[in-house]
């Protein structure tokens, strides 16, 4: 049934997306649906509050074995290929609509607040001698790139189809030097 939801909710806005179209794509009842989950808006957040939980482990295991800049920049490209082996959950997460559930809101302000705490520590575990409030400039600028590059990825949005996937990756790469306060010396 959630392999059935997530198919759904990663083609359509899950507001459109009925109990009935869940459990007809499941080949199940109704009353396996609600024997289950109370709600769509429950099983939407639980696929969320799972991607969430993954997305964030990973992040922080990266962030956590990075032992020079190098693997700072490297890290948005692993994310990339972390949202390439599960696309659909991914696109739930990252292309929830406004209307999606406040407790959806809510994990993803929680998870990128934990993000940013990640990344700022990586940074002054890096270089103690950055000043915090610009390590913290840096963990809240790659989070977001993380963010963004895996929305970009995801929607095949325009920077993404100007550069094409290899081009992409690259300049995410020299971005993420950038907003982690380690640019690449070697480019311009």
């Amino acid at each position: 049934m959630i392999d059935a939801a997530v198919e759904l909710f990663s083609i359509q806005p899950w507001e459109l997306v009925t109990v009935s179209d869940i459990v007809d794509r499941a080949g199940m009842t109704p009353a396996a649906f609600y024997y289950h989950f109370t709600s769509r808006e429950q099983l939407l957040e639980e696929v969320v509050r799972f991607f969430a939980e993954d997305w964030v482990a990973t992040v922080e295991s990266l962030l956590g074995a990075a032992q020079r800049p190098d693997d700072l920049r490297l890290i948005p490209e692993k994310l990339l290929d972390k949202v390439d082996i599960a696309p659909q959950v991914a696109r739930i997460f990252f292309l929830s609509t406004a209307t999606a559930p406040l407790l959806v809101d809510t994990m993803h302000r929680e998870a990128r607040a934990r993000l940013v705490r990640s990344a700022t520590k990586a940074i002054r575990r890096l270089s103690p001698e950055r000043e915090v409030a610009v390590a913290k400039v840096n963990g809240v600028s790659m989070i977001v790139l993380y963010e963004m590059a895996a929305r970009s990825h995801l929607m095949l949005d325009e920077p993404y189809r100007i550069l094409g996937p290899r081009r992409f990756r690259e300049e995410l790469t020299r971005l993420s030097g950038v907003t982690s306060g380690y640019p690449d010396p070697s480019r311009s």
